[in-house]
């Protein structure tokens, strides 16, 4: 009996025993560490349309401490480009990752006055930088930067004079998101050339908008569908420049040469850029571009098809 009262008595010792080492409080939890870069985005008021960006595209972990150089558009510059904050908040986190993602360059900044030179982004696609006249950044052959690296931390900070559009993964996608350039798109898709040539090496795309085809007997899809194989590649080759070209770095007049080797002719005409070949009666007129595609890739849209 004296033996079970002992056995008793143990096993509720072992029990005040757990329980009191159950009850220790745990240590507290360390205190998560501010980066540089989000002290120093927290703390500039000319910078909460770009953190509310951060916040929308659930990017805030890119303000990591790295070794990358970070383009940084202010309130002024998003606001003349629209972005407010009702409009940032209603704009779909991919797109804002998308724009954010290729405003990080994964190295330093080196500019060049004679050339762009290429630096590979968060986002995989190339951003081309070159120093302009003034000796500010150019980016893609239109944003700007002052060419003044802020470090904070490990990261080199730039502020952004003008809004650096988002690039595009690839061709057929940039083609696809613009409705002006379907035609074009369907010449592509048909010649296979996008796999068969444009996977390696840099290019410069004319693209013609889709009243170029019509005008050059292609009124419709169906059209395309149905047209000769072999003039459908001389008409897309012909549009496929060898070499990355932006509108500042077009030779007027010129030549460059389409991806067969045929010499295309560059002006200027009312402060715009003109292209020809030898077919071209009519020269076929810059529309808009300096849009990057991909790694190796710039894409223009013309008004008219050149005709080698």
């Amino acid at each position: 009996m004296e033996k079970r009262v002992w056995t008793r008595i143990g096993c509720l010792l072992g029990l005040f025993f757990i329980a009191i080492v159950s009850c220790k409080k745990s240590p507290p939890p360390k205190p998560i560490a501010i980066t540089p870069l989000q002290t120093f985005v927290n703390s500039d008021t000319s910078l909460t349309l770009f953190h509310r960006m951060l916040l929308q595209a659930n990017d805030a972990v890119l303000l990591a401490d790295s070794s990358i150089s970070l383009l940084i558009p202010t309130n002024a510059v998003l606001r003349q480009a629209g972005y407010t904050e009702t409009i940032i908040d209603s704009t779909s986190s991919y797109l804002l990752d998308r724009m954010l993602r290729y405003q990080y360059v994964l190295s330093a900044i080196a500019p060049d006055s004679s050339g762009y030179s290429a630096y590979p982004t968060l986002l995989g696609a190339t951003i081309y930088i070159q120093k302009d006249s003034g000796g500010l950044l150019l980016m893609n052959g239109n944003a700007t930067a002052n060419n003044v690296a802020i470090p904070i931390g490990k990261a080199w900070v730039y502020y952004l004079n003008s809004l650096l559009p988002p690039a595009a993964d690839s061709l057929p996608e940039l083609l696809q998101e613009d409705s002006t350039l379907s035609m074009f798109a369907e010449a592509l898709a048909v010649t296979h050339l996008y796999d068969s040539t444009l996977l390696s090496g840099s290019y410069t795309i004319l693209a013609p908008v889709n009243s170029a085809f019509a005008a050059a007997g292609y009124d419709s899809i169906p059209a395309i569908d149905s047209a000769n194989i072999d003039t459908l590649f001389h008409l897309v080759q012909g549009q496929i420049l060898k070499g990355i070209y932006f509108t500042n770095t077009f030779p007027a007049p010129g030549p460059v040469y389409d991806v067969l080797g045929n010499p295309i002719t560059v002006g200027l005409a009312n402060g715009g850029l003109q292209f020809s070949a030898s077919g071209n009666a009519v020269p076929a007129n810059w529309l808009s571009g300096n849009q990057v595609s991909g790694t190796n890739m710039v894409v223009h849209r013309t008004d008219a098809i050149l005709s080698p």
